[in-house]
């Protein structure tokens, strides 16, 4: 799928964006579509609350001939928000039924996804350094973000001292990345000590 990463900013994108999801194989891939909301908890992993009624998805559904890609509209039908929400459009391959194929075995299904931001005009990120506290060879640190729109760790920096930690090299330690308005992550950095100083680099997208 790409974009693998889109932000629709609202009401600039009110018409909807286009993701192309491309099929590899040498057949035909059936398909079909699901948007699901992130909720990103402390450790980074996500509660993921069904979201189909917030988005208008054509096609719903498809058959993407080999080799070729389909084109997908997404278009935000949640009305007005204050602050961004994150979600991820999902791709799923349509299972084959195998009832009265005299097949058997197990279907490995493929799932795909791309994000969504949904973001209204005006808003911007605060990452916010809760805590830090010494934990192994490394420094555990809770970043907080108090902004109205997401913000991901690689866009962030982090000085120990004359040693900095920024951009892909933070988001590698962190795992996943998504810190959306009002959550919070908590990561280990390693190889560093001592009070750290919290820089936004960019607001990314």
């Amino acid at each position: 799928m790409q974009p693998i990463v889109n932000v629709m900013q609202i009401p600039r994108d009110s018409r909807g964006i286009t993701i192309m999801v491309r099929n590899p194989r040498n057949v035909g891939f059936p398909v079909t579509f699901e948007v699901v909301e992130r909720k990103v908890k402390p450790d980074g992993t996500e509660d993921q609350i069904p979201a189909d009624d917030l988005f208008t998805v054509f096609p719903a559904q498809a058959v993407i001939p080999a080799g070729k890609s389909q084109a997908v509209r997404v278009q935000w039908a949640g009305g007005n928000v204050d602050q961004s929400r994150s979600f991820t459009l999902y791709s799923a391959e349509v299972p084959v039924d195998l009832t009265n194929s005299g097949q058997s075995g197990v279907q490995r299904i493929l799932r795909v996804g791309a994000s969504v931001h949904i973001v209204p005009a005006g808003t911007a990120p605060k990452p916010v350094l809760e805590a830090a506290a010494p934990d192994g060879d490394g420094m555990k640190v809770v970043i907080r973000n108090d902004g109205n729109r997401f913000v991901y760790i690689d866009a962030l920096s982090l000085a120990f001292g004359d040693k900095t930690v920024a951009g892909t090299e933070l988001g590698n330690m962190a795992g996943r990345t998504l810190i959306p308005p009002g959550a919070k992550r908590e990561f280990t950095v390693k190889g560093v000590s001592g009070q750290p100083t919290l820089k936004l680099l960019s607001s990314a997208l």
